[in-house]
């Protein structure tokens, strides 16, 4: 009877303690509950600012202040209509979610599951390719931005951004690489990266020119921006010619007159003819100018120069543009048309008035004329080769001519012919013009892409926010240049899970684990 009377009463014991443990548990999960219903609303109100790029922070952020700052304003605000945000602020004294830390942490959580995406993505892609340029932002720290390209499983081109990296304290070609292989490494990139862009000014692309990624990605071809090449032809072409140094020395001369004062910018909008002796003096020497035969004869060539290359910059700054279709401008643009058009504007220089000139007796003025608008044609001839010499290792991108396709388009729409190679599984049909496809979708042409980064980084460090740490700057340049993606990702029923997760990924005071 004593045995059976211990037996009960270690019997009721354990009765008792599991029951008490499944009420802690019970409580337990409760605060859970309500501290990740609590944080969901933080991850919403950070997303939001993110992506609309406003400041999270005031001067002032104390009980008294009349300008809190965007994230506590937002918050605040909406408690009066949140059961879950104004009970979290009256009771707990843990968790209030209103710290910079915090604050920083929701930051790198929302990006790091961004990045995350990104990275699932071209894992399930064939290929991808980088393109990288460099800035300086307003705290004179040069970002390195890097923006990856790749076809997508529904089988369309995406154009990620990856980041900015600090490389003020190294940008020569070795610290340049070793940001990149750093940063890159998750991403496969030893295996999948075919294509390398960069900026034609960047160290990257005139003293690297893709070796040292290429010793480690075999694949990875090098691609110098073509719209930097284009820009190198005119400014090296321009250079080569005392002449042309000379033309636009005095050509740069004009705006500085007229930006240097409002009066001189007012007198060429209204006309008006009260100024003073200085800048009388100055606009006739630059009357002088416009009477000068030699002076006109160059604004006529380089004006019919610029009106080609005009259309080949806008060209390839659009983002559909490829290598291909850049190749063909390049070619049957050309300058022919360009010497044409300025021979019929200047094809009798001593039909125009011009002053005496220190000629050569034996020298015909019109022969000289001939012969310097022959030398600027050569030389912007000379530097085409130079600038475009790798296009013969882009020659398999003829078999895919996206010129060849315009017919095509009336009879199949493209939402059509995208819908019936996913539904119909064609890519799995025909893999290897699948890749093929793919291959020459990856491969960029130009680095405009990266370049609008660069807008981004303007509005987001600026002179009122110019201290701002390199990892939250990163961070919310993703996700507000992601911003299509994030609120695709918003709308997927494991978002807040996985913010959650990586926000936890740092000790925390508050329960946010179930048991």
């Amino acid at each position: 009877t004593r045995r059976n009377f211990r037996l009960n009463s270690r019997a009721d014991q354990h009765l008792t303690f599991t029951w008490c443990a499944h009420i802690q548990v019970e409580k337990h999960n409760e605060t859970v509950k309500q501290n990740r219903a609590f944080l969901n609303r933080l991850i919403d109100v950070t997303s939001l600012l993110d992506r609309q790029e406003l400041s999270f922070r005031g001067h002032d952020e104390s009980s008294t202040s009349s300008n809190k700052g965007n994230y506590r304003k937002f918050t605040e605000t909406l408690s009066k209509y949140d059961s879950v945000l104004a009970t979290q602020f009256q009771s707990s004294a843990v968790f209030s979610g209103m710290s910079h830390s915090i604050q920083n942490d929701l930051i790198s959580a929302l990006a790091a599951t961004v990045s995350d995406e990104i990275r699932d993505e071209i894992q399930a892609a064939p290929f991808f390719g980088w393109q990288v340029d460099e800035t300086t932002d307003i705290a004179c720290c040069t970002q390195l931005s890097v923006i990856v390209r790749y076809v997508d499983s529904a089988g369309k081109i995406q154009e990620r951004f990856i980041g900015f990296f600090d490389v003020s304290e190294g940008r020569d070609t070795q610290s340049v690489f070793e940001v990149l292989n750093e940063n890159m490494q998750g991403y496969n990139f030893k295996d999948k990266l075919v294509a390398q862009t960069y900026d034609g000014a960047a160290v990257m692309a005139s003293a690297l020119n893709g070796r040292k990624v290429k010793a480690i990605a075999p694949s990875a071809m090098f691609v110098h921006c073509y719209a930097h090449r284009l820009n190198l032809v005119l400014s090296q072409g321009a250079k080569c010619l005392s002449e042309s140094r000379i033309f636009f020395a005095s050509l740069s001369g004009f705006a500085t007159f007229f930006s240097k004062s409002t009066k001189r910018t007012s007198f060429l909008e209204s006309a008006d003819k009260t100024m003073d002796d200085d800048t009388l003096d100055c606009a006739k020497g630059f009357v002088m100018k416009l009477d000068d035969f030699e002076f006109v004869f160059m604004l006529y060539t380089y004006e019919q120069i610029f009106s080609e290359t005009d259309v080949v910059f806008d060209i390839v700054q659009q983002r559909p543009m490829d290598v291909l279709f850049c190749k063909k401008r390049r070619s049957e643009g050309a300058f022919q048309a360009i010497y044409d058009k300025a021979a019929s504007l200047t094809s009798d220089p001593c039909d125009e008035p011009m002053r005496k000139r220190r000629l050569s007796q034996l020298q015909d003025p019109k022969e000289r004329y001939r012969n310097l608008y022959m030398a600027i044609l050569k030389c912007l001839m000379e530097q085409i080769p130079l600038r475009f010499s790798n296009l013969e290792s882009l020659r398999f991108l003829e078999l895919v001519n996206p010129g060849k396709f315009a017919d095509m388009r009336d009879v199949f729409p493209e939402e059509a012919f995208q819908s019936l190679l996913k539904n119909m599984e064609l890519d799995s049909a025909m893999p290897q013009l699948y890749k093929l496809l793919s291959l020459v979708a990856t491969i960029g042409a130009t680095s405009a892409g990266v370049e609008r980064s660069f807008s981004c980084l303007k509005r987001l460090k600026s002179y009122t926010s110019n201290t701002m740490g390199q990892g939250r700057l990163s961070s919310l340049a993703l996700l507000a240049i992601e911003r299509t993606l994030v609120k695709f990702l918003e709308k997927t029923p494991t978002w807040y899970d996985k913010v959650t997760d990586h926000f936890l990924k740092k000790e925390r005071r508050a329960e946010f684990t179930f048991k």
